[in-house]
């Protein structure tokens, strides 16, 4: 038996995504050694706040002096990527704090509230230290059209020493254990505009 495959019967097809987010990320121009001995002596400061940390240190939020060169750079590389995609708003407060999760320690799944945008920057990222999870939110984990298609349900990352990290605030994230016997550090952001 002969199988003809019939053409199709439309044209002007139109394929277009929508509700595109996006992550974007830089190296900001910055002291590591500083940021860390500071994540330390605020860890030596301050209680841990029961947030998102399971087992690790959690620090209260800054909106003063701490970390005052990285702020300014989150400032700036926010507004620039509001203005790049046309969003006519700007950085109008950001508070701040820093994480540190030793060997086991990871972040829960969770999303920051009002914040218009977010900000991780990874102080340090030791070999096996975890995962940064972006997942969607918009309920397309309830029906099974993308049931064999993980890339179009999160987004996963190695984070990288050094490097800032912007997403919108709103989607939901978590990062996976620290499989390292050395700390896994970094400052975290809420950029509200």
């Amino acid at each position: 038996m002969t199988i003809v495959k019939k053409s199709l019967m439309y044209n002007h097809v139109i394929d277009k995504n929508i509700f595109p987010s996006f992550i974007c990320s830089c190296i900001p121009d910055i002291d590591l050694e500083k940021y860390k001995d500071e994540c330390y002596n605020i860890k030596e400061s301050y209680p841990s706040d029961d947030i998102s940390n399971q087992g690790g240190y959690h620090s209260p939020k800054f909106v003063g002096k701490k970390f005052e060169k990285l702020r300014d750079v989150v400032h700036y590389f926010c507004n620039d990527i509001l203005h790049n995609k046309g969003l006519g708003l700007t950085v109008d407060n950001i508070e701040y704090w820093c994480n540190i999760n030793k060997c086991y320690n990871y972040n829960v799944m969770h999303s920051h509230g009002r914040a218009d945008l977010i900000g991780i920057y990874y102080v340090k990222v030791p070999p096996q230290s975890g995962e940064f999870v972006v997942l969607r939110n918009d309920g397309s984990q309830y029906c099974n059209l993308y049931e064999n298609r993980d890339d179009m349900l999160g987004y996963t990352t190695e984070p990288e020493e050094g490097r800032l990290y912007v997403l919108p605030g709103h989607l939901w994230h978590y990062v996976t254990g620290n499989n390292s016997k050395e700390d896994r550090i970094s400052i975290s952001f809420n950029i509200y505009t």
